[in-house]
């Protein structure tokens, strides 16, 4: 490894921030140069949705480091740079401003981007949240607001519903599916975080299917399937992402509605590496792809790929990424966390307080813990995540539980 090694890092959001980061840490001495789209200096987007909505935050506030740190790190910034290609052949880096950038390792890291309802891109009035932008833009049309109808009702959808509760104004969740979080934690626990909406005030109406979105002279109306609407003053739509992958046409480098990756985070071209949203990649401790759009995971891809890019550069070993998914999310004041994977098996409930929310699920994978979904129940969750860590059987987890109530 010498000077001259230089690692090019496209997205400058919390996984191209943190690997830049990362192979400074681990004394990297090679050039490193961060590329992203946005104007902003990189940000943490889990307060977009909560702390930024309610105020208790201001947009500023999100930054993980000023500028000077980028100066003083020797990390190169680019802000405002979108990549419009990569060619694996002679390893360089397109912007759209024409400008190209030499590697000898790569690191794909933009993301992903909300999707939106058909015929509702520049309404007034719809937003969708990701950005710093989006918040702020949110954070604004919430002063106005008196009724907000939220399309979704997913981890950001109901941060998004609890953030505008939390400013006292009406809000209407619209879910195409039964429960909210089907798919995430099945119908049973599903109930249990539709219960949150209801306790806090909030109308969730679960089996309604957007159509469009109509504007009127008193407003916004949102139509749903069957002909009815529901009139407000503004929409925020949380119906999941896509992947940012489009400007890697071309490229060589393999996709499949994500980039895919191997164990140790690299793509199909030789010095490429990907991670985040976008990433799916082999993980050993499941034996199958996976991908994984929440925070944790993107942090500790992040560290994997710095490792594996400083041994590629020594001549060393790379190290496997076999990280458990993890997701959270605060809603109403409640903190919300799944770890491992829910089953389609109903789960077993080993904490359920009648007088509160507070609870946790049990998740069998055969006769092993497959995962654990809680409410409220911080410290048990994370004893259930050292279980997972060593494949505990599920009877083991069981008895942990016990002792809860």
């Amino acid at each position: 490894m010498t000077r001259r090694s230089a690692v090019v890092i496209v997205g400058a959001s919390l996984g191209g921030f943190r690997t830049a980061h990362a192979l400074r840490r681990l004394r990297f001495e090679g050039r490193i140069t961060l590329v992203g789209d946005e104007s902003h200096l990189p940000y943490d987007r889990p307060p977009l949705s909560k702390e930024v909505l309610t105020g208790e935050k201001a947009p500023d506030d999100t930054y993980f480091r000023t500028r000077e740190f980028f100066d003083e790190q020797g990390i190169e910034f680019k802000p405002g740079s979108a990549a419009v290609g990569l060619d694996g052949d002679d390893r360089t880096v397109t912007l759209a401003t024409g400008e190209k950038l030499g590697y000898e390792a790569a690191v794909i890291a933009t993301g992903a981007r909300p999707r939106r309802l058909p015929g509702t891109e520049g309404l007034p009035g719809v937003h969708v949240m990701r950005t710093l932008d989006d918040s702020a833009a949110i954070r604004s049309a919430l002063e106005h607001a008196d009724r907000v109808v939220v399309v979704g009702a997913g981890f950001i959808g109901s941060e998004v519903a609890a953030s505008a509760r939390d400013r006292g104004v009406a809000v209407t969740v619209l879910e195409a599916a039964d429960q909210p979080l089907v798919a995430a934690v099945g119908a049973e626990v599903g109930q249990r975080c539709a219960a949150l909406h209801d306790l806090y005030g909030t109308e969730l109406r679960c089996g309604a299917g957007v159509e469009g979105i109509d504007r009127t002279s008193e407003g916004l109306a949102v139509r749903l399937a069957g002909g009815t609407a529901v009139g407000c003053d503004l929409v925020v739509v949380g119906i999941g992402v896509i992947p940012n992958i489009e400007w890697l046409e071309g490229s060589g480098v393999e996709t499949d509605r994500a980039v895919r990756c191997d164990q140790y985070m690299r793509t199909s071209l030789p010095g490429v590496y990907a991670l985040g949203d976008l990433a799916s990649w082999h993980n050993p401790r499941y034996g199958e792809q996976m991908r994984v759009e929440h925070w944790t995971n993107t942090v500790q891809q992040s560290t994997t790929v710095a490792r594996n890019i400083v041994a590629s550069l020594a001549g060393n070993d790379p190290v496997a990424y076999d990280g458990i998914p993890y997701f959270w999310s605060d809603q109403y004041g409640h903190r919300l966390q799944l770890v491992g994977r829910a089953s389609m098996d109903a789960p077993e409930f080993v904490h359920d307080p009648p007088d509160r929310p507070a609870m946790m699920a049990l998740y069998r994978d055969g006769d092993r813990l497959g995962g654990a979904f809680a409410i409220d129940t911080v410290g048990p969750l994370m004893q259930m995540r050292s279980l997972l860590v060593r494949n505990a059987g599920f009877d083991e987890a069981l008895e942990f539980a016990a002792g809860l109530d």
